[in-house]
């Protein structure tokens, strides 16, 4: 494994990217933002990916403000134009159980190696090379459990209840409140009128198309963990029959045991594990 930052100084972040991207079987980005200056950047290199039978995801913020219409709209139609690319969206925190949604994570698969990238920079033309940014790249292979462990995070925001696949429509939408934000002041975020239409957009999201775990989503620790679960109920305990044989995959952990019970309320909230009571799980049908 390999690890070094970069400051947009002496190395931007989309030099560092780019040799990756096209060549890539599998493109992952979960950002807070995303702007068409930014994703413009790296159109080409997805557009190459994707010709060489690759596949690409895009899990990101809406916020009315920094996140464009346009960007959305670009990405959506290259999805629509029967290209192997998904768009997810988070819903706009402006209620209260709705958290903030702010990650920036990159991950670039090539056959059994992995380039990751986490830190400051969001999907912009300022994140990627303009701003002055801190983000640690790693470079490791498939079976490195630091893999498996930002996977997961990946996994939990991707599935987190929030989500959606936004139409055209939708994007329409999201851009009216954008305008009258941008137009006026992020003030107007709070008038009657903007908040209708951001009423109107939340009405929209409860008929689009969620995201769903199953097997075939999970990687690394996830996906030993479900693989090994019994049909019937069972104990967290009977899960550590295992732990000699995830030793063997991660041999550097020392605390199987620890790692089992996280994992389980990892994919209790990805909602392929019901938890009946204390100690007590249930495996949830479907999952394939």
């Amino acid at each position: 494994m390999e690890i070094e930052f970069t400051d947009n100084i002496t190395r931007t972040l989309l030099d560092i990217l780019k040799p990756s991207l096209e060549k890539a079987d599998e493109i992952k980005m979960g950002v807070a933002f995303v702007k068409y200056s930014g994703f413009s950047l790296i159109q080409d290199d997805i557009k190459r990916c994707l010709e060489n039978k690759g596949k690409v995801e895009f899990v990101l913020g809406l916020d009315f403000r920094t996140t464009e219409p346009k960007a959305l709209r670009t990405i959506l139609g290259m999805a629509k134009g029967g290209l192997n690319i998904k768009l997810f969206c988070f819903s706009d925190p402006s209620s209260d159980d709705t958290p903030v949604y702010h990650p920036k994570i990159y991950l670039l698969r090539r056959e059994d190696r992995i380039v990751i990238s986490i830190g400051s920079s969001n999907l912009t033309s300022g994140g990627l090379r303009d701003n002055v940014e801190v983000n640690a790249i790693i470079e490791a292979r498939k079976q490195d459990e630091i893999v498996s462990d930002l996977y997961g995070i990946y996994n939990r925001f991707k599935f987190q209840r929030h989500r959606f696949e936004p139409d055209f429509e939708y994007i329409d939408k999201y851009e009216e409140a954008y305008r009258i934000v941008h137009k006026r002041s992020v003030e107007a975020l709070k008038e009657k009128s903007t908040q209708d239409k951001i009423a109107e957009l939340k009405e929209k999201e409860k008929t689009l198309p969620k995201p769903k775990a199953t097997i075939g989503e999970l990687f690394g620790w996830q996906r030993l963990v479900y693989e090994r679960l019994p049909e019937e109920l069972f104990q967290t305990s009977d899960m550590y029959i295992y732990e000699k044989d995830f030793q063997q995959f991660y041999p550097e952990n020392r605390h199987i045991k620890d790692k089992i019970r996280q994992i389980l309320q990892q994919l209790r909230d990805l909602g392929l594990v019901r938890h009946i009571s204390e100690s007590r799980w249930q495996r949830i049908p479907g999952g394939k």
